[in-house]
C-alpha cells in the first residue's frame, strides 16, 4: 500500500505517530517503509517503552508539543476515542491540530471508529486528496468498529462538497476489508524532505535525560565555576577584620560550618552551624491583637573533640549555653 521510502544523505523521511503509546505500530511501520520514527506518549510507561523503539520520543500531551510544521512525510494517527471537557470528540480535535506537521503531498494514516468518520468528513475531503478507506480485518472490526483512512495532504485547503458525502458515506455504509500485504498493486510515495534536524521538542521534560544532558553542558560542566567551588588545592585565607556575628550568620547560612573540623594547637573541634525561624511578639496597638514577626536566628555548636565539652552559641539565647 506504501512504497518503501527512498532516503538517506541529504534526503529524510520521518514518520510521526501523536498518540503513539508504546511505539509499536509507528516501529512497524517504518519496519515495512523505511524512514525516521517520531513518536509522543501520555502516559509514563508505555512513554518508557516507546522511547527504547522509536528514534525520537517525546513525554506529555501532543497539543504541547512543539512540532515542526510541515515537517514530516507520514502522519500516523490513532487518537482516543473519547470526548474532551468541551465534549468534543478528540479524533476530530487530534486530526485538526496535527495536520500542519505533515508537509503537503505527505501521507495520513487515520485509523478510528467508523461512526466517526462523519465528524471529520469535511475536514477530510478539504485538507486531503485520493481519499480510502477499509475496514480492519475480520474480529477486530466487529470488536471495536475500526477503520483505516489513507489521504494525501493537499498543498491547499478547498471545498469538496463531493469528497465530503463520500467520508460521510463511508461512516454508516459497508467497507472493504484491509487487504493483505502486497495485495495492491498501486503504492503510495511517501515525499522525501531535507535531511537535518527538525523542530520535535515539549514543555515536559524527563528527568533522566534531564540529568545526562546536564552533566554534559549544563553548567556544572564548565571548569570556571567548578574551579572556583573545588579549587585544585586549598588555599587558606586570613580575615582583614575579625568576623562579627553578621559574617557568623552568612557562614552558617552558606553552609560553610556544616560538620567542620577546626584545629588550633592541642584543640580540636567540630563545628555544626544552622539556620532558623523564630517567632516573637512585637509592639501592638491594639490590645486585644496578637502581632507576631518571624526573625532568623543563627545557631553554632562546637564539640570539644578531646574533652567532650559541647558548646552552643545561639543569636536566638541571651547567653550561650554548655554541657
Amino acid at each position: 500500500m506504501i512504497q518503501p521510502a527512498t532516503h538517506g544523505g541529504r534526503v529524510a523521511v520521518r514518520l510521526v505517530d501523536p498518540c503513539a503509546g508504546t511505539g509499536a505500530a509507528l516501529q512497524q511501520l517504518a519496519a515495512t517503509v523505511g524512514g525516521e520514527t517520531y513518536g509522543i506518549e501520555l502516559e509514563t510507561d508505555r512513554y518508557e517503552e516507546a522511547a527504547g523503539v522509536l528514534d525520537h520520543a517525546l513525554p506529555g500531551s501532543a497539543f504541547t508539543a512543539r512540532i515542526e510544521e510541515a515537517g514530516f512525510s507520514c502522519l500516523f494517527l490513532n487518537p482516543p476515542y473519547d470526548i474532551d471537557l468541551n465534549a468534543r470528540r478528540l479524533e476530530h480535535t487530534f486530526l485538526t491540530a496535527m495536520t500542519k506537521v505533515l508537509r503537503p503531498g505527505g501521507l495520513l494514516i487515520y485509523v478510528v471508529p467508523q461512526r466517526r468518520l462523519a465528524t471529520s468528513a469535511r475536514y477530510l475531503a478539504g485538507h486531503y486528496r485520493d481519499l480510502a478507506c477499509w475496514r480492519f480485518p475480520g474480529g477486530l472490526h466487529e470488536r471495536f468498529d475500526q477503520v483505516v483512512l489513507f489521504g494525501t495532504m493537499r498543498e491547499a485547503p478547498v471545498s469538496d462538497a463531493s469528497g465530503r458525502a463520500t467520508v460521510e458515506s463511508w461512516a454508516s455504509g459497508a467497507l472493504p476489508e484491509l487487504p493483505a500485504a502486497g495485495a495492491m498493486k498501486q503504492l503510495r510515495a511517501l515525499p522525501v524532505l531535507p535531511a537535518g534536524d527538525v523542530l520535535f521538542t515539549s514543555f515536559n521534560f524527563d528527568p533522566g535525560e534531564a540529568a545526562a544532558e546536564a552533566r554534559r553542558s549544563g553548567v556544572w560542566a564548565h571548569v570556571a565555576l567548578t574551579e572556583r567551588l573545588w579549587p585544585p588545592e586549598e588555599r587558606r585565607v586570613r580575615p582583614l577584620m575579625p568576623l562579627r556575628r553578621g559574617h557568623l550568620a552568612v557562614m552558617v547560612a552558606a553552609g560553610f560550618l556544616d560538620s567542620v573540623v577546626l584545629h588550633s594547637g592541642q584543640q580540636r573541634l567540630l563545628v555544626k552551624g544552622r539556620t532558623y525561624k523564630e517567632s516573637i511578639s512585637v509592639y501592638s496597638p491594639d490590645p486585644e491583637v496578637e502581632v507576631e514577626r518571624e526573625v532568623m536566628r543563627t545557631s553554632v555548636t562546637v564539640l570539644n573533640l578531646r574533652t567532650g565539652d559541647i558548646e552552643v552559641i545561639d543569636t536566638g539565647a541571651s547567653d550561650g549555653t554548655k554541657s
